[in-house]
């Protein structure tokens, strides 16, 4: 799982985030053997790239660029889910399921004309586990992987230990990079955070770096030289010649640029949808879209510091819930193209318990949950006071997301406000934000999370993620949680699997870390009309690695 900005919050369907795993669609509209791509896309990312490192970043904006250089021993197909050939050729799962072998193609190569190692392929493992690199978030997952072997140049075998239901997935959608390149890297700054090291990317993918311009934009064009590229015609993917991720913070500026011209595509919002899509550039140049697939929908939240005093009271947090107008923000926000969430998996998803309904929206039972946690002395302002401390508490939210979940968020500080809690709202660029996070230093933060269809909730969710800047920086701890999370893990059998999601849900529900707020029903987006499709969606996601660029 990755927090975003507007992958998360604008257009969270619109791609699956996770393990950085290209998914490969396949197409019936063949590409001519001899086409020649031309043209360029342009997109935008909400923030400037803190790190063009696959195994050091957290978040789905970064996550988006770095995926223009790296690949995967395999990939996901867009319309089976099922794991289709990338960088190996084939792979063998041993009998009793501890033992994958994977086979590379001997074309493989980097960008820089080395070829694509079993010996890169260790350390792309290894990697994650190196002493100083910032990779706790990726260390749940590969955690089960006991031993790695070398058995040629082309050939490597996986080993597992503990069972671990995503142990073949984890392993195929790991993303490879050369050993030679990123040691001497490693060497120069062992936590891999440091711009100088970061921004200097070197994978297999068929993009290059052609330029990146400050704050403005990063400008990438195709690798000539890159490997597969007949298996790129043949499918009909990445149908032009330059890709441009412009680098707009407000989205209502990325907007405006998408009405002018300046973007191919735009991820939209309800209320853009609804109120600003039938102007006549719509009729002649622009095109909308509402669909809808399989791949699993993100969610918004707002996460609460476990650790602070007055969070840590279990009814406190019921009554923060207890105070978000989720029926009001679909309405009136949303469009009503959202529905209330109440975990960490999706209301539509088979890991959810139906019985499990939305926290009302009741200030009466917030004011009882405070009385319960001891807060019953109005002060100033009417602010409740409790051992001569007042009931204050600041969000923190990305200066990126305004025009998403700050709407919501002064609706929220509005109510509280008539049960005596004073909230305070600040709105911050996307770098100081991810470090606060994992500094530890907010009471609430407000942002989302991308879901996995069958997802592990130990990045997120365990006692153990909370230390090395890990996922739970909400600093979320139940032992029961822990132990179900582990016996999850590790349980192969999807039906017994998913009794154990419905478990789980249940107590984190019961716990009310995070206050749950809603989760988008449609994929909503817009292109240019020179942007032509075969489809508006593939069954798990909308496919746009297909679309072509005609003049």
């Amino acid at each position: 799982m990755k927090r975003s900005l507007r992958t998360i919050l604008i257009a969270s369907a619109l791609a699956i985030v996770g393990f950085a795993v290209q998914v490969t669609p396949f197409s019936s509209n063949k590409a001519s053997a001899n086409a020649e791509p031309a043209g360029t896309f342009i997109e935008s990312v909400s923030a400037n790239p803190s790190s063009l490192f696959p195994l050091t970043n957290n978040d789905g904006e970064a996550s988006a660029v770095q995926e223009m250089f790296f690949e995967s021993l395999a990939d996901r197909h867009w319309d089976t889910f099922d794991w289709t050939p990338s960088l190996a050729t084939k792979w063998e799962i041993s009998k009793d399921g501890k033992q994958f072998t994977f086979t590379l193609n001997k074309a493989a190569k980097f960008s820089d004309g080395t070829p694509v190692t079993a010996e890169d392929v260790k350390f792309s493992y290894d990697f994650i586990f190196m002493k100083g690199v910032m990779a706790a978030h990726l260390r749940p997952y590969y955690s089960a992987i006991k031993k790695v072997e070398v058995l040629g140049a082309d050939k490597i075998r996986f080993t597992t230990g503990d069972v671990y239901y995503k142990n073949f997935d984890v392993v195929a959608g790991l993303t490879i990079f050369p050993k030679k390149h990123y040691l001497k890297l490693y060497e120069k700054d062992n936590s891999m955070t440091k711009a100088e090291v970061t921004k200097d990317p070197l994978g297999s993918g068929m993009w290059l770096m052609e330029k990146w311009e400050g704050n403005q934009q990063i400008i990438f064009k195709r690798n000539p030289n890159y490997w597969n590229k007949a298996e790129l015609i043949k499918t009909g993917r990445w149908n032009y010649d330059r890709h441009i991720y412009k680098i707009v913070p407000e989205d209502s500026v990325e907007f405006e640029l998408f009405r002018k011209g300046d973007l191919s595509f735009k991820g939209l919002l309800p209320k853009q949808w609804i109120k600003q899509t039938d102007g006549p550039e719509f009729k002649s140049k622009l095109v909308k879209v509402k669909a809808v697939n399989k791949a699993p929908t993100g969610y918004g939240y707002i996460g609460w510091n476990n650790k602070n005093p007055i969070l840590a009271n279990k009814e406190v947090r019921w009554a923060l819930s207890h105070i978000a107008d989720l029926k009001t923000w679909i309405n009136k926000i949303e469009y009503g193209m959202a529905e209330p969430t109440v975990g960490p998996f999706s209301v539509k998803s088979e890991q959810h318990d139906p019985a499990l309904k939305p926290v009302e929206f009741d200030l009466g039972k917030a004011r009882e949950r405070l009385t319960a946690a001891g807060w019953t002395k109005a002060g100033k302002g009417g602010v409740l006071e409790k051992d001569g401390q007042r009931l204050e508490l600041t969000i923190i939210y990305p200066q990126q997301s305004k025009d998403t979940m700050e709407p919501k968020l002064v609706d929220f500080k509005q109510k509280a406000a008539k049960v005596g809690i004073a909230i305070n709202l600040k709105a911050i660029d996307w770098t100081t934000f991810t470090k606060l996070l994992d500094d530890r230093k907010f009471d609430g933060a407000a942002l989302g999370w991308s879901r996995d269809s069958d997802g592990d909730l130990k990045q997120i969710w365990h006692t153990e993620s909370m230390s090395n800047k890990g996922s739970n920086f909400i600093g979320y701890s139940n032992k029961d949680v822990d132990k179900l999370i582990d016996e999850h893990r590790a349980t192969l059998d999807k039906s017994k699997r998913i009794a154990l999601a419905r478990k789980l849900q249940k107590l984190i529900y019961e716990d009310q870390p995070y206050t749950f707020l809603t989760e988008r029903l449609y994929s909503l987006y817009a292109h240019q009309n020179y942007v032509k499709k075969e489809k508006d969606t593939y069954t798990y996601t909308i496919g746009r690695s297909f679309w072509k660029i005609q003049n």
